[in-house]
Formats: structure tokens, C-alpha cells, sequence
């Protein structure tokens, strides 16, 4: 048998007694165990219990009963607090891997426009001139080229962001190696505009002198 204080919700509850008509207490439940642990009473003793007499073996087992099913309903109700908390966690660890991969396909698209542009502005290039004939306009397209690199540089190196945000406050924003891969090729078309833009410009000053 269990803790006699324990299924009669502590020691502070008291009961009367009876045996064979003649009734004790009231008792602490304290004592009531104490009494039963003794042999002084026993199970078939009868107690006073929500207005009616009743053994003490039924009144323990009507307890336990009550005591289990109160314990099972808890297990139960933890049991589904967990389940939700761990459905939650995943919902939210996948809302943050959509929300990732639709920043880098973004990015993505942003850097294939941006590669599409500068590939026809450079296919775009006429044959270059007769040196004797056509300087100044070797220089002027010369100039625009030289521009272009340079602000094309310009915007891959301070402008160009190559972070993405986590969704971690704790963690914030990281660097993705692919937007730094991008932003080290976009650098270097941006000079390589530059550079041609600058020979063609020195060429023209050269056949116009």
C-alpha cells in the first residue's frame, strides 16, 4: 500500500475512526498510517470519507485509482506539449531554410542580369577604327568604356552586399561564398572594361597626335 498521508492529499487531512461501532479520532493522516504500520488498526477499519464510512482498503485504492489517472492525464498532456513544441521548431526551422533559398535565388537572378548587361555592352564593341581616321571617336568610346569599368568596379566593391540573413538574432547576417565568388568576377569584368577602355583611349591619342 502506498503512503497513507500521500493519497489522502498530505498530512493535514483528518478522518474519524470506527471499528465495530465505536468510533476515534479525528486522526491525521499521520497517525492513521502510523496506527496502520503498528497493526493498532487495519485495512478493514472503517474511516469517515465525503459524508459516508468506508474501509480504509477501499478508501486506498479508490485514491490510487484517482491518483494514477490524474498522473497518466499529466504524462499525457506533457507528452503533447513536447510534440507541439518539436512540430513548431520544425515549422519554423523550414519557413527559415524558404526564406534563404528565395534570398539566393534573388541574388542570383540580380547577378545574371547584371552579367547579361555587361556581356552585350562588350559584344556591342565595333571593329576599332583606322588610327589615321577615326581618333576621336576611338577616344570618345574609349572614355565610355573606362566609365563603365570603373563604376561597374565600383559598385561590385562597396555596393555589392554578400551577406544573407540567417534569422538569428544571435547569429545575424554570415557571408555566402557564392555572392563573394560573384562579387570577386563582377570586380574583375569592371577592370577589365577599364583597362580596354583605357587602351583604346591611349590609341586614339596616339593617332590623332
Amino acid at each position: 500500500m502506498n503512503n497513507f498521508a500521500e493519497l489522502s492529499d498530505g498530512d493535514s487531512a483528518k478522518f474519524l475512526v470506527r471499528w465495530r461501532g465505536r468510533q476515534e479520532g479525528p486522526y491525521l493522516a499521520s497517525v492513521i498510517e502510523a496506527k496502520l504500520a503498528a497493526n493498532e488498526i487495519g485495512l478493514l477499519h472503517e474511516i469517515f470519507y465525503e459524508g459516508k464510512w468506508v474501509t480504509i482498503r477501499d478508501y486506498t485504492t479508490e485514491r490510487e485509482t484517482i491518483l494514477r489517472a490524474e498522473n497518466e492525464a499529466r504524462q499525457e498532456q506533457e507528452r503533447r506539449a513536447r510534440e507541439e513544441a518539436e512540430r513548431q521548431a520544425k515549422e519554423l526551422e523550414n519557413q527559415r531554410q524558404s526564406e534563404l533559398l528565395a534570398e539566393e535565388r534573388r541574388r542570383s537572378a540580380h547577378l545574371e542580369s547584371l552579367q547579361s548587361k555587361s556581356q552585350n555592352e562588350h559584344s556591342s564593341i565595333q571593329p576599332l577604327p583606322p588610327v589615321n581616321k577615326g581618333s576621336s571617336g576611338l577616344q570618345t568610346f574609349g572614355v565610355l568604356l573606362l566609365i563603365g569599368g570603373l563604376a561597374v568596379t565600383g559598385y561590385f566593391f562597396f555596393a555589392y552586399d554578400t551577406s544573407v540573413d540567417t534569422g538569428d538574432s544571435s547569429i545575424g547576417r554570415i557571408n555566402n561564398l557564392g555572392l563573394m565568388a560573384d562579387r570577386q568576377n563582377g570586380i574583375i569584368i569592371g577592370i577589365g572594361l577599364a583597362v580596354i577602355g583605357t587602351i583604346m583611349l591611349a590609341i586614339g591619342s596616339r593617332g590623332k597626335n
